[in-house]
């Protein structure tokens, strides 16, 4: 199985982009402009660590980010707080169009890691699982 050793903005940038032009060929969408609702994930049983919880009460926070569509530069801001430590894994699905507008669900683990802990390596865009 591939290990992710590095995660930077450009590395993550990059793999979320890879995830998107995979749903966008998979459902046939050929907006050039994109957004992407945020949607925290609590995991069940899962310890979040100090960094996490800063993460989950200041950033990935109602107030903060709830409802609002990002472009994928602000996503890197808001997910990239911590690089080389990087969101566990992320769902990332196609929601609708508005206008000429492609809105895209990013769900995401509250739990950080380094690299080599990232999931959906195998896809070769870490942490990003294409949900389609």
């Amino acid at each position: 199985m591939t290990k992710v050793t590095q995660m930077n903005e450009e590395i993550f940038s990059t793999n979320l982009s890879k995830a998107v032009d995979k749903i966008k060929e998979g459902r046939e969408i050929s907006s050039d402009i994109v957004k992407f609702v945020i949607e925290p994930v609590e995991e069940h049983g899962k310890l979040l660590d100090g960094s996490d919880e800063m993460m989950k009460r200041l950033v990935l926070s109602k107030e903060n980010i709830g409802d609002k569509k990002l472009l994928l530069e602000d996503v890197v801001g808001v997910l990239g707080g911590l690089f080389p430590k990087a969101p566990m894994w992320i769902n990332i699905s196609f929601m609708e169009m508005q206008g000429d507008v492609a809105i895209f669900k990013l769900e995401t683990s509250l739990r950080f890691r380094k690299p080599t802990l990232l999931r959906n390596a195998e896809t070769g865009h870490a942490p990003f699982n294409v949900i389609i």
